[in-house]
């Protein structure tokens, strides 16, 4: 080999191991940024004539896996939609309280029998009948809790639904302006992998609310598309649009009667908007939180409250089509009435104490021993109303339109099926989230020991390029040597 050969070879290893000293450092000085891929810089050998000329320096590329990337993007949104719903039916049941726990439905429930029953023993006795009316009220007020709560969880889906879509718009404005730097940096020979980083963040945070595959294009470029194929951004934007409630959203307010808005997209000049159903599993968007957002206010509380409802239009049908007229108000009325409507759609939120013996309302508490609609005080040790009112309590009725119940049952068991109806799916909600979130941690450990940077191995990495930057080294200095030399003779 000649000396300008080995100077040749030398120098152009310099080079090679500088660039290689430069990846690393990137990539240990990266180790912890979010989104942030290994970099690789390929190498290879150059000749002329069957004589090495040197090191030749590729590129630098991306550490990537695109299945290990979609299936965790895929977990991602399944344990979005698992959480959203899990922790629904967490605050539902809490409103409503563990069967048999003070302070739940169904312990109210009971206390009110309970109480009626000690009225009875004690008619005359002006204590026990407030006990009995403090009873009451604390069984409506349970329901009136729970009607409160599912309002609540109702509002806030609509407006996270409203703020996950405008982040999706977003999301996907900003990637396809990356689409469009990449390509152009691209066909002027500029580093694009930063801009990529970031482009894989964007697309994550899509992936958590809808389930999406990105599909690579020419130029750098990517389009998106959901699980279920739906196209998001391919060339163009396909956005989303949501109309937000402007109130509450109560129990009369739902997609069918046109006062809540659904998803719609913009499938451009020909089509224009379409309605895209959501919510039911099978959707087009369905499989990450948005669709879990549609699915919490549009069936899972409506379902929970249908249940809620039943359970107090069967107490307001206990206390007024089980008791003697006499026992009544004026107008045909139980203990129990539909406050300011009429119907079982929202009557948890309706039920309250008949005002005739509440003295919270102008009432009077002797009422309960001597009917709603009387005048005067009745004789003090007549509990033949009171009686009544506990055997309706405790009478075994056909539940009707109730799907946790499979029997006759009385009041205080109606309630602790429906409590332990929705512990149950609670439960298996709650299953179902441990599942997904162990799933989702596995997929995210794989894809990042795939992707990320193991600062271990990257320093390994860079003791032999210091180690192959001093042989470099020593050769120049050899040669340098020689020429000194040669000059001098």
């Amino acid at each position: 080999m000649s000396i300008s050969s080995a100077f040749n070879n030398a120098a152009s290893g310099l080079r090679a191991t500088s660039r290689l000293a430069s990846t690393i450092s990137n990539n240990v000085s990266n180790a912890l940024t979010a989104g942030y891929a290994k970099r690789t810089t390929s190498l290879g050998s150059s000749s002329a004539g069957g004589v090495g000329t040197g090191v030749t320096i590729g590129a630098t590329t991306r550490a990537e896996s695109i299945y290990l990337t979609t299936e965790r993007r895929l977990a991602d949104a399944t344990l979005a939609s698992t959480t959203a719903q899990s922790d629904a039916y967490d605050r539902l049941m809490t409103a409503m309280g563990e069967a048999g726990v003070d302070g739940s439905l169904s312990a109210n429930a009971t206390a009110l029998e309970t109480a009626l029953m000690a009225a009875v023993a004690s008619p005359q006795s002006t204590t026990i009948l407030t006990q009995a009316m403090d009873s009451a009220r604390n069984l409506v007020a349970s329901l009136n809790a729970i009607a409160d709560e599912a309002s609540t969880l109702r509002t806030e889906a609509d407006t996270a639904i409203a703020r996950q879509v405008s982040k999706v718009n977003e999301n996907l404005r900003r990637i396809d302006d990356l689409n469009s730097r990449i390509q152009n940096l691209d066909l002027q020979g500029v580093d694009t992998l930063s801009l990529k980083d970031e482009r894989g963040l964007l697309i994550d945070g899509i992936s958590s609310i809808i389930p999406v595959r990105a599909v690579n294009r020419s130029g750098g470029q990517v389009a998106i598309y959901t699980q279920n194929g739906a196209a998001l951004l391919d060339g163009t934007v396909w956005e989303l649009s949501f109309d937000a409630a402007p109130t509450t959203v109560t129990y009369d307010l739902t997609v069918g009667n046109g006062a809540l808005g659904g998803l719609r997209q913009d499938q451009g000049a020909f089509s224009g908007l379409v309605d895209i159903t959501t919510g039911t599993g099978t959707g087009a968007m369905d499989g990450g939180s948005l669709s879990a957002l549609f699915q919490i206010r549009d069936r899972l509380v409506p379902e929970f409250t249908a249940e809620v409802d039943g359970f107090a239009n069967d107490l307001i049908g206990r206390f007024r089509d089980l008791m003697p007229a006499a026992a009544l108000d004026g107008a045909g009325n139980g203990l129990f009435v539909d406050a300011t409507g009429s119907g079982t759609t929202g009557l948890s939120s309706r039920i309250a104490v008949n005002a005739a013996a509440d003295p919270d309302q102008g009432g009077y508490v002797w009422r309960l021993r001597d009917g709603l609609s009387a005048v005067t005080e009745g004789t003090a040790g007549n509990a033949s109303v009171l009686q009544t009112m506990t055997d309706a309590m405790a009478q075994s009725r056909q539940p009707t339109g109730l799907i946790s119940q499979s029997a006759r049952a009385n009041s205080a068991t109606m309630a602790s099926e429906i409590s332990a109806f929705f512990a149950g799916k609670a439960a298996r909600s709650d299953d179902d989230l441990a599942f997904i979130t162990a799933r989702q941690a596995t997929l995210s450990e794989q894809e990042l020991n795939f992707t990320g940077v193991d600062s271990d191995s990257e320093l390994e990495y860079l003791t032999m390029v210091e180690q192959a930057y001093a042989a470099n080294a020593k050769v120049l200095t050899t040669i340098d040597n020689l020429m000194q030399l040669l000059l001098e003779m």
